[in-house]
């Protein structure tokens, strides 16, 4: 029988969210998680997420008032979306939103697994821990992205930690560590914009010294990549391996560039013009936005909608490999946690204060496999000799589809290429 314990929070980080201290089970196929299974239970706590219905009320009321612009001609004929956004598109969403999507429904999956907060250097950091099965199942980080959340892997949790239920081999089982970005999700907000060298660092101290696995490999897309690279950085002492499936760039001089590299850097330069304007609004204007969005739901949902419209493989319709149930539970993340969708810039601010822009920290020596997905940014596609020039490159595959957001489009690639890249680092 499992116990709650309902109390709700006084730190001044997570205003108005209620949670639900547990113990036992969550998910019935996966093996529970006590604090034997941390090496400083005193640092970590249980919950579950129970969003007031008085906060949920007033997400929707602002979502039913909303109002539309006039939908702007697009260019030559192309899609609406050519603008910015569809609004007619958008309208749908909004209706969807008001008269079919069930926020209790997806609170309850994703309070589906074993989750947690962990007080890491003075961070509150959420994070999902699900324990694979078999003997020895080997731990992995998995770090999102924006505007992704801990939700972009839900549908690989079962067939990473449950290999044998999906045709696999129980040996190929890991045990899964998917923590928010600070500012995202219920991880609190750090006290300053900060990027991925402090996050590399909270990640490492969170899977080492608090759960205790002193080796393990790590995985991520979009910021997510940048974490994991400076894991493989900063401790290859405790990561074995990284795999990334987003290519996150590197300098090459001119005079040192392949013909294939100038066409690679080319089309980077030319998806910038059009393609890097929220980059740059969100990392040297964050606030312009934070104004604009922090209290328009709808805006919100049009601000990362586009996003996921431009960088999955969707052939113009969206819907078509994110449904608008995934897609809005992905936009209320953004909108219910304590920080806002403004939280988020935060990073992109740090991208600036602390990595003064760079996304390569130095030379890679941990074995690095890179699956390019052809649906994602031009960044994402370099030829095999760019990343070399970095990193120790010991895999490097062309993925058949897919885009930005390859484990909520392509789930069943996406575990099956994770599974043969980290294979060969279980002993």
């Amino acid at each position: 029988m499992t116990y709650f314990k309902y109390y709700k929070m006084k730190r001044k980080l997570l205003p108005g969210i209620l949670f639900i201290i547990t113990t036992g089970s969550i998910h019935a196929q996966n093996k529970s998680v006590s604090s034997a299974d941390f090496a400083r239970p005193d640092l970590v706590r249980r919950f579950e997420i129970h969003i007031p219905q008085t906060r949920l009320d007033s997400v929707m009321k602002r979502v039913r008032t909303a109002t539309f612009p006039r939908q702007m001609p697009s260019r030559d004929g192309a899609s609406d979306w050519e603008t910015g956004m569809d609004i007619k598109w958008l309208k749908g969403l909004q209706s969807y939103w008001l008269n079919s999507y069930d926020w209790r429904k997806q609170e309850k999956l994703l309070n589906s697994y074993p989750q947690y907060i962990a007080d890491v250097d003075g961070y509150e950091i959420q994070f999902y821990y699900i324990k694979g099965e078999g003997k020895n199942p080997l731990p992995l980080v998995l770090t999102h992205g924006w505007p992704g959340s801990t939700l972009e892997f839900f549908k690989v949790i079962d067939p990473l930690t449950q290999p044998s239920k999906y045709g696999g081999n129980r040996d190929d089982a890991f045990t899964l560590i998917i923590p928010a970005l600070p500012g995202f999700g219920f991880s609190s907000m750090p006290a300053k914009p900060v990027n991925a060298n402090t996050v590399a660092k909270l990640w490492n101290k969170l899977v080492t010294e608090i759960i205790g696995y002193k080796q393990y490999v790590a995985q991520g897309g979009d910021w997510g990549a940048g974490v994991t690279v400076r894991l493989g950085y900063f401790f290859p002492d405790n990561v074995k391996a990284i795999h990334l499936n987003f290519f996150p760039g590197i300098t090459v001089p001119d005079s040192a560039q392949t013909e294939a590299e100038r066409k690679y850097f080319a089309s980077i330069n030319s998806w910038r013009i059009g393609g890097y304007d929220y980059w740059r609004i969100q990392a040297d204007k964050p606030m312009m936005a934070a104004v604009a969005l922090h209290d328009s739901p709808l805006g919100t949902a049009g601000w990362i909608a586009e996003k996921f419209w431009a960088w999955s493989d969707n052939y113009g319709n969206l819907d078509s490999v994110i449904s608008k149930d995934r897609l809005l539970t992905n936009i209320m993340l953004y909108i219910i946690n304590p920080g806002g969708i403004d939280g988020s810039f935060w990073y992109y601010r740090g991208a600036l204060s602390e990595l003064n822009a760079s996304t390569w920290p130095g030379y890679v020596n941990v074995p690095t496999s890179i699956s390019k997905y052809p649906a994602d940014m031009p960044v994402a596609h370099p030829p095999s000799e760019t990343p070399r020039r970095g990193y120790n490159v010991v895999r490097f595959k062309e993925m058949p589809r897919g885009g930005h957001f390859a484990a909520m489009e392509q789930p069943e690639l996406f575990a099956q290429d994770i599974r043969e890249a980290f294979r060969p680092y279980r002993n």
